[in-house]
């Protein structure tokens, strides 16, 4: 069987029921320092290349619910979505994201149901202040 290269968590989120309440809480009380915001999601800097990043509980399967999910890093993430679905893991998503966005991701539920994201990191390390 060929091998997978997941490494280390590169990324955690955190789906919140209320984003407002989670983003004070990890930056006023917490001290991370806020990277990025949009609608419905806030990025955490904690050292690159690894985000903490809220995510607004929604509707969609990956953010169904409020929970904390890991994000693997990978090489090719391409390579690494088809190697899992060959292994019948399920897909939750597409791959998303691109160059815009810094980097691309998706995601996907283990035996038990609960999520995880493989994602692939493009470009280098964020400025810091």
């Amino acid at each position: 069987m060929e091998r997978i290269d997941l490494r280390w968590p590169n990324w955690l989120g955190v789906v919140a029921t209320d984003l407002d309440v989670q983003r004070r809480f990890y930056r006023d009380v917490l001290g991370f320092r806020e990277l990025a915001a949009g609608e419905g999601w806030v990025q955490f800097d904690m050292g690159w290349p690894n985000l903490l990043e809220l995510l607004q509980r929604s509707a969609e399967p990956q953010y169904d619910q409020a929970r904390y999910q890991a994000g693997y890093s990978v090489e090719d993430i391409q390579a690494t979505r088809d190697a899992l679905i060959r292994r019948d893991v399920e897909a939750v998503t597409d791959i998303e994201g691109g160059p815009e966005a810094g980097g691309f991701w998706c995601y996907f539920r283990d035996p038990e149901g609960n999520v995880f994201e493989i994602s692939q990191r493009l470009g280098e390390a964020w400025a810091s202040e």
